[in-house]
């Protein structure tokens, strides 16, 4: 179970990551002005190209995390599954659940803003066992 500063330094990151996407400078936040039409984001255009969807809304499953995971430039190959620890490695660092909520937050934010958290904890187990096991 998480502590409440994990949670916190979480809802930050994903916050932090939230702000960057949309190119809004920190102060933005509490702003009135209206908003302005998006653009299709690139990863959005990325999404529709590479993942599966179903009534005009992507599947929320292990097999379109795994498309991500192995298709897109930003996660190709990164995770590997190490047998002495029983953890999935991301490049080389332990995921603990700080590690994993963030790519979840990523994720979400980017690809699929509904997947639950446990889709992509599954979907990471995969993958590293897909990449290799290191020992």
């Amino acid at each position: 179970m998480l502590s409440e500063k994990a949670i916190e330094a979480v809802e930050e990151t994903a916050a932090e990551l939230n702000r960057r996407r949309s190119h809004n400078p920190a102060t933005a936040e509490g702003s009135t002005e209206p908003a302005k039409r998006r653009e299709a984001n690139p990863d959005q255009l990325w999404a529709k190209k590479n993942l599966r969807f179903r009534d005009g809304r992507p599947l929320l499953d292990i097999a379109n995390m795994m498309r991500i995971f192995e298709r897109h430039e930003e996660y190709k190959g990164r995770f590997r599954y190490n047998e002495t620890l029983n953890k999935v490695l991301d490049k080389g660092s332990l995921m603990l659940d700080w590690r994993i909520m963030e790519v979840c937050a990523d994720v979400q934010e980017r690809f699929l803003p509904e997947v639950p958290e446990t889709v992509v904890r599954n979907a990471l187990i995969v993958m590293g066992n897909r990449n290799g096991i290191s020992k």
